[in-house]
Parts: structure tokens; sequence; C-alpha cells
């Protein structure tokens, strides 16, 4: 009997750690592509509303390449930087009705260096919502909270 239930036990986390592997390439294979910044917001911290920034990111566009390397063209620059992204998970246990649940909720990081001027720059964030054509991102900094929409190409 202690055989069958530690073989039952053994199973399950096999089983849970495969579907989150699973989870975490089909995400992947969503976010490679090419994606054009549609709109962008910035709401400062304990303010009311967000105020639309799109204008300073217009034309501006990513690409995602499935070695893990990525592209930003910068249209008001004139310049494409290049640098590396990776898509992170963090298992969130919450409380149902049936039961406890988990959820994966899914981090985007991508960094570039931007040779203008010998600095790195970066996009981290949480992902709202990712399909094969829309990605939604917030990105936290000192003062307030971005927040992207993005199309693919």
């Amino acid at each position: 009997m202690k055989r069958k239930i530690l073989l039952f036990v053994l199973v399950a986390i096999l089983i849970s750690s495969c579907s989150k592997e699973r989870a975490i390439i089909r995400r992947e294979d969503k976010l490679i592509g090419v994606w054009e910044i549609e709109k962008v917001t910035y709401k400062r911290d304990f303010g009311l509303f967000a105020r639309d920034i799109t204008d300073e990111y217009a034309g501006d566009v990513l690409e995602f390449l499935p070695d893990f390397s990525a592209f930003y063209d910068d249209s008001s620059l004139g310049a494409t930087f290049s640098g590396s992204w990776i898509l992170l998970f963090e298992e969130d246990e919450y409380w149902s009705e049936d039961g406890n649940v988990s959820d994966l909720d899914f981090h985007l990081e991508a960094n570039f260096y931007d040779y203008v001027t010998n600095e790195d720059f970066f996009f981290f964030g949480d992902i709202d919502r990712l399909t094969r054509n829309k990605l939604h991102f917030e990105m936290q900094d000192r003062r307030g909270e971005f927040r992207f929409k993005l199309r693919k190409i």
C-alpha cells in the first residue's frame, strides 16, 4: 500500500511539472515573432488617471527570436538595439471553492544594449495577456506603472 501511494505521489509530481514546462513552451512559442507597440500608458503611484504616452513609442518594434535573442527597433532614433529575452513564471496558489488551486503568472524580461548612450535598457514586466497576435504587459518603475499593448505584425 505504501508503495502504491509513493508511486502515485511521484506520478502526480511528474505530471504537474511536465504541464508547467509545456505551459512555458506554449507561451514562448506565442511570444516569438515581431511585435509593434500599439499603445502605452503611464500611471504615477497614487495617481488617479493614466497618461497616454504612445507617441513616445510610435513605430517602435520588438522582435523575439527562438534562440532567446531580441531586437528593439526605435523608430524615433532610427536605430536597432540587440539584446536577449527570457520568459519567467511564478506559481501563485490561491484558495477557491473547489480547494487549493495553482496558477502560473508569467513575466517577460528583455534587456537591450543601447550603443548610442552605452547603457542597458530593460523591459521587465508581468504579462497580462498573450495570444498569437496580442501581448499586454505591465512594467513598474520607481514612480509608477507602464502598460504596454503590442500586436504581432
